[in-house]
């Protein structure tokens, strides 16, 4: 998937969910943050998988 399918995916499901009145979710505040264009707030920092 390419960098602008990426954020279309998060604009889409940002507005799903915002329409579904699903806006306390962890994954809404994810699609929130990343359709911003703010870190993934979910990500896992570099260096810290085993």
């Amino acid at each position: 998937m390419t960098q602008d399918q990426t954020l279309h995916y998060w604009q889409n499901m940002r507005l799903t969910m915002e329409t579904a009145g699903d806006t306390s979710s962890a994954l809404y505040k994810r699609a929130l943050a990343i359709s911003q264009g703010l870190p993934d707030p979910l990500a896992i920092p570099d260096g810290t998988q085993p």
